[in-house]
């Protein structure tokens, strides 16, 4: 009798798993590569044509105010697995310095929560392809993948939007063999350099006077028709209505007067539109005013999916209409494109902002002198301090630090509250 109601009990609880992975949504995360936060033709630019991005939006909620926290991609991509600042995670940068190993910044990023490990406990299916940057996506946990992808990417893993599409489309069909909830993380070199669109969109842009920005505009395009591909996949398989979309962008694109603003806390470096798509339980709306950010990814992802939030995470549920307009500001950090030490990422700090609906104060300091600027990345400003009021001068032009000494002393306090790095050590171990 006893060995029958444990039989019983394992067939309910096996069918009541079967129910949750059954009504559990899947999720797809699109990853932009290298685009301005205004690329696109619903956020009006003259020239750019994203009609399925412009469709997808029209469907989403749309935080038109959406930051990343680093304008670099390896620390930002990082952050959107963990849910944590590159502060916290470790990966600052792009690289290590020359002549160090990354291995030691991969083990301490593999103790960070990671998005993919989390829902793999919670019974889902996981892909990676395109960008990842620590080396095996197994590293966050991911079930399938495109296999190692060594810096930016193995020439395969890169391959996904530009030559092919295939390996998505197979995962998916595993997942549903498997009856299994899915996440796929999308994430191609689009619309990234090298800018090698086809002929007939470049052309396209020549035509309408684009001249020297022909190649990034049909880049641009050529991206969002790999979008359309994957979403019309969704449609065909008839798994559009039970999939949360999630859209972003790892860091901006472009320049600004004299040089460019790519790995800068500037607005055109660190802005994304941050995009929620899930039919029958989000709304369609573009919101103007509230501020989203990469560390909102993990928890908002993990509340849809119905995981537990780990308490480390300092994001929130973009999902949580109270939780979004309590937020009062975000924090963001720049750093050096190489990584100097694991356990002390201020030596690599140049700067910390603090942004709300109206100013962003940016605090500026000199890197560790052990670390090289990599020449794009220009040296730290004479304006050490910058206060801008972003409300009418998004694009930065005017620092208002010396008339409002009061404003950027309160802000100051908000921002160390945050982080306070303290000085930089004169000597930093190698790690080797």
């Amino acid at each position: 009798m006893n060995i029958f109601k444990i039989l019983v009990g394992l067939i309910v609880s096996v069918s009541s798993l079967w129910a949750e992975q059954a009504s559990a949504p899947n999720v797809v995360m699109i990853l932009s590569d290298d685009q301005g936060y205004a690329d696109y033709s619903f956020m009006g630019h003259e020239f750019i044509a994203t009609p399925r991005i412009d469709k997808l939006a029209s469907a989403s909620l749309v935080y038109e105010r959406g930051y990343v926290t680093t304008a670099v991609c390896c620390p930002s991509i990082s952050t959107m697995l963990t849910g944590l600042y590159p502060h916290q995670h470790g990966t600052t940068g792009n690289d290590p310095i020359k002549g160090v190993n990354r291995k030691a910044w991969i083990d301490k990023f593999r103790n960070s929560p990671q998005l993919p490990r989390l829902l793999g406990e919670a019974g889902y299916l996981s892909m990676h392809t395109g960008k990842y940057w620590h080396g095996d996506p197994a590293v966050s946990g991911f079930t399938d993948s495109m296999g190692l992808t060594q810096r930016h990417g193995s020439e395969y893993s890169l391959s996904i939007g530009r030559k092919t599409m295939q390996p998505i489309y197979d995962f998916i069909q595993k997942s549903q063999d498997q009856k299994k909830p899915f996440f796929v993380w999308f994430a191609p070199f689009m619309p990234h350099t090298p800018h090698t669109p086809p002929e007939r969109l470049e052309k396209k842009y020549q035509k309408l006077g684009a001249k020297n920005q022909s190649k990034y505009y049909a880049m641009c395009e050529w991206f969002d028709e790999s979008c359309g591909e994957l979403l019309d996949h969704l449609d065909e398989k008839g798994l559009t209505e039970n999939t949360v979309i999630v859209y972003i962008c790892d860091n901006g694109w472009g320049s600004m007067g004299s040089g460019s603003v790519k790995a800068s806390p500037h607005e055109l470096g660190v802005r994304t539109p941050i995009m929620i798509k899930w039919p029958g339980k989000v709304s369609a709306q573009l919101d103007k005013v509230n501020m989203a950010s990469n560390i909102d990814l993990v928890p908002t992802i993990l509340a849809a999916c119905g995981v537990e939030i780990p308490k480390v995470l300092p994001g929130i549920n973009l999902l949580d209409i109270d939780a979004v307009g309590a937020r009062k500001n975000l924090f963001l950090e720049c750093f050096t494109h190489d990584m100097l030490a694991i356990d002390q990422p201020e030596a690599g700090l140049r700067a910390r902002s603090y942004v709300d609906k109206q100013w962003k104060l940016t605090v500026w300091r000199k890197p560790h002198t052990l670390l090289d600027l990599k020449g794009w990345q220009k040296e730290t400003p004479q304006e050490e301090i910058q206060l801008f009021n972003i409300k009418d001068d998004p694009m930065q032009k005017n620092n208002l630090a010396a008339q409002h000494p009061e404003k950027v002393g309160d802000l100051m306090k908000e921002l160390n509250r945050w982080w306070n790095p303290g000085p930089v050590k004169n000597s930093v171990q190698k790690t080797q």
